[in-house]
């Protein structure tokens, strides 16, 4: 298996964009086992290699790559961006702890707030309760100054963590 798995890791450096396709294909149906090796690919200086292991983790929807798709909003790719968020959506509400706090500190870069804004609109859209709690954030991302972003999101946790007795894992 592992031989097999390092030829598909390899395989997403291929010049052939099919091979490549395939490669991350049978990569998402590998799934867990991949993942390790396609979080390390995260952070290789070739823009196609992080974009098919971003590619393929999004597909993947695996709770355990969470985090490192919460690192990826901040890509200066902005397909990297997409297919991170893309992915955190695909993880449903468990993402939005660590959107959330991702917000906390510094403003981030407009990409990265841009991210957080898709995620956070498309997970309250199905949520009422969520969309009430994460909508001063959501106003916050869109608006020109970031600069109450970091407490509107702490509050957002805080709210979080009053309606579920807990924050939730992530």
């Amino acid at each position: 298996m592992d031989a097999h798995l390092s030829a598909l890791l390899r395989a997403l450096e291929s010049n052939n964009g099919l091979e490549r396709k395939r490669a991350r294909e049978t990569l998402v149906l590998v799934g867990e086992p991949a993942v390790p090796r396609l979080v390390a690919l995260l952070g290789s200086t070739k823009k196609q290699l992080r974009w098919e292991a971003a590619k393929a983790l999004e597909a993947m929807v695996q709770p355990e790559v969470l985090d490192r798709l919460v690192d990826l909003l901040s890509d200066a790719d902005s397909d990297i961006r997409w297919l991170a968020a893309s992915g955190l959506i695909g993880l449903g509400p468990r993402a939005v702890v660590p959107v959330l706090k991702s917000l906390l500190g510094a403003p981030p870069p407009r990409g990265q707030r841009e991210m957080c804004h898709r995620i956070l609109r498309q997970l309250s859209a199905e949520n009422s309760v969520l969309a009430g709690i994460v909508a001063p954030v959501i106003e916050a991302l869109e608006s020109n100054d970031p600069t109450p972003l970091p407490t509107r999101a702490e509050r957002a946790l805080s709210e979080l963590d009053r309606v579920t007795g807990r924050l939730p894992a992530g």
